[in-house]
């Protein structure tokens, strides 16, 4: 067992990127993890890059414990030197080097002896069940394999904290399990500390302590997995923890969309005429096929998963039932994009529309 190096990252800044500007700040315990999520265009991917030393601060710093690594305007310690590693999307191997160079590169970087790095890419390659293409270049490998081999070159390296950019978005889905297998092995063992950009929820589930959900460069939502997943607030997160999220307009004491009132209580007091929306779990929407009460809208899709239906409507409450009271409900048939329908939610949660 490797002895736990990974150290507490604290940032405290602002940065930009082809006119673009990200201002927050966190902090992560030595060997944690930090969840970030937002919609593309939040700012996930400048966040990494200005941690990673590839994007000057405006403003604020960078610590890992106790050293400095970038203060804006006085000190920016460069990329190489900072035991921060990135590891991407796509693997991004270097083409013309064999599997055993790509994963010592770090390793030689650092000063280890050619011998020492070989032999530590060598059983790298044996721990991700490689060892047999140890001579093989990256075009040889599928998809899956190479970025098996990413996330051994990224930890061969001996990073304190490792960036990853949604290291799973590109794999199939057999891949990927693998993949996140290798990974939640490795931070484990190594104590490696993390920050996890990432579209999916379930990812932070097994590594992180807490989330920070982005829009427009800014923090708009924050708490632990079970947090978001149970009592986000803001329309983002509500989608991403798969919540039905519709917008409406807060009207005696109740909110109206395509009018139709809809009750619901407010997380916090909302001014007459406020824009507002509407968060509620699909199975506490009740679908009625036709026109009769509820708010009256139509089937933009249905997905079925497991023997059950979901319902996206116009309007954006989304609702789920069972195919058995699917066909009950429409004479017989499957229900169809386009087909009238009214819906009605219960235990509607209220939150005002976030300001940009």
């Amino acid at each position: 067992m490797t002895e736990p190096h990974g150290a507490s990252l604290f940032a405290d800044l602002s940065a930009s990127r082809g006119g673009f500007a990200v201002d927050l700040r966190f902090e992560v315990p030595a060997g944690g993890c930090l969840a970030v999520f937002g919609p593309n265009g939040a700012g996930k991917s400048t966040l990494l890059a200005a941690l990673a030393g590839l994007l000057p601060l405006r403003r604020g710093e960078v610590r890992l414990d106790d050293r400095v690594l970038e203060q804006a305007g006085r000190l920016r310690e460069r990329p190489e030197h900072r035991r921060i590693t990135l590891l991407e999307q796509k693997p991004r191997l270097f083409p013309h080097l064999t599997l055993t160079q790509n994963i010592a590169f770090g390793p030689r970087a650092q000063g280890v002896t050619r011998s020492d790095a070989r032999r530590a890419a060598l059983d790298w390659l044996e721990r991700i069940g490689l060892a047999h293409r140890a001579d093989a270049r990256p075009h040889e490998l599928s998809g899956g394999q190479q970025q098996r081999v990413a996330v051994a070159r990224a930890f061969a390296a001996d990073p304190r904290v490792i960036l990853l950019d949604e290291p799973f978005s590109a794999l199939d889905a057999e891949s990927a399990p693998a993949v996140r297998r290798l990974l939640s092995a490795e931070l484990a063992r190594t104590g490696t500390t993390s920050v996890l950009v990432t579209h999916e929820l379930s990812d932070a589930f097994p590594w992180a302590e807490s989330c920070l959900v982005l829009d427009h460069g800014r923090v708009v939502d924050s708490g632990s997995p079970h947090d978001l997943a149970t009592k986000p607030g803001h329309p983002f997160a509500a989608r991403l923890a798969g919540f039905s999220v519709v917008p409406g307009t807060w009207r005696s004491g109740s909110l109206q969309v395509a009018g139709a009132s809809l009750g619901g209580v407010p997380d916090a007091p909302l001014a007459e005429g406020a824009q507002a929306f509407g968060i509620v779990a699909p199975r506490d929407v009740a679908v009625r096929f036709g026109d009769a009460g509820g708010v009256r809208t139509s089937i933009r899709s249905v997905s079925a998963h497991a023997g059950a239906l979901r319902l996206e409507t116009t309007v954006g409450l989304v609702a789920e039932l069972s195919l058995a009271e699917a066909l009950a409900s429409s004479a017989g048939r499957m229900p169809e994009p386009g087909d009238p329908v009214s819906v009605t939610p219960s235990a509607l949660r209220v939150v005002a529309a976030p300001t940009r």
